[in-house]
């Protein structure tokens, strides 16, 4: 029993870290190095970037943005971002008039300069389905029931292991 207790904390150690890794590459490592990484929920891109593709976005100065870039905005009305293409630019009023890839209709309103996070200049396919996962709420569970079985087995592995050195 008490062997199988190691190999189960041992195992739920090994899947925490590993999911740990997976979610701090592809969340912090792109900003390491300027980017600001956004996976893309939905099939609004396609056929640029398919439904679950990471895209890496830098920093952009307005009078850099051109129709047809890619950028990804964050929506001032909740902490998501989206990806859209520049199909005009109001240089006056700092405005971009987008739309979707599988759309050639403009999206009805114009985008402020203000809400751009950057430019797409990479991509990864399939990666961006961990980066939107990890922001739903059954992942929070999930990743938190995790961590709190790991600590529950470490608990009681530590106290059988100090119950058998009292007896011995």
């Amino acid at each position: 029993m008490k062997r199988s207790r190691k190999i189960v904390g041992r195992c739920l150690l090994v899947l925490v870290i590993l999911v740990s890794v997976a979610l701090i590459a592809v969340s912090l490592l792109p900003r390491a190095f300027g980017y600001v990484p956004c996976g893309l929920h939905d099939d609004s891109m396609e056929p640029v970037y398919s439904k679950g593709t990471l895209v890496l976005a830098k920093p952009i100065a307005f009078e850099a943005i051109g129709v047809g870039d890619v950028l990804v905005f964050s929506d001032p009305n909740s902490s998501a971002n989206f990806t859209r293409i520049v199909r005009e630019v109001w240089y006056t009023e700092q405005q971009l008039v987008t739309s979707s890839a599988s759309s050639d209709e403009v999206d009805p309103m114009t985008t402020a300069y203000r809400c751009v996070v950057g430019k797409v200049e990479r991509s990864i396919p399939l990666l961006g389905y961990p980066a939107v996962w990890v922001h739903t709420t059954i992942a929070k569970i999930i990743l938190a029931c995790l961590y709190i079985i790991w600590i529950a087995v470490e608990i009681e592995a530590y106290g059988v292991s100090k119950r058998r050195e009292t007896t011995a």
